[in-house]
């Protein structure tokens, strides 16, 4: 009879490997989250923002974000709450320490909607 795997010691029984990928949804959505970051489609920037890439190793990752602002939101304290936001997310939902989180304020929007004045 095969040995019931809640007897097996935890060492023994494998091994989780978390995908660069992974980590990267879960920085792009801690970065979607933070108040002042704007979700933006840029056609001069050719990209879609807030964006992630993350490099994993073993139980460590680095991590880059690219956001835009949603103006008039302080690119300092904006970016440094997304640096949180991101490290945490990655620890408690992937399971992978964030050795190093880079933000890039990479644009700047204007959060309300455009407005047409008709004239008859």
């Amino acid at each position: 009879m095969a040995d019931d795997h809640r007897t097996v010691d935890p060492a023994v029984r494998g091994s989780l490997t978390v995908g660069d990928r992974v980590v990267q949804k879960v920085a792009l959505a801690a970065a979607s989250r933070v108040p002042g970051v704007a979700t933006a489609t840029s056609s001069l920037l050719g990209r879609d923002l807030p964006r992630a890439s993350a490099h994993t190793h073993g139980t460590r990752a680095r991590v880059e974000v690219d956001i835009a602002l949603a103006w008039p939101a302080p690119a300092a304290s904006t970016a440094q709450r997304v640096r949180h936001a991101v490290g945490d997310a990655v620890t408690r939902y992937a399971g992978v320490q964030a050795d190093r989180v880079d933000v890039r304020v990479v644009g700047v929007t204007d959060p309300a909607p455009a407005t047409t004045v008709r004239v008859r």
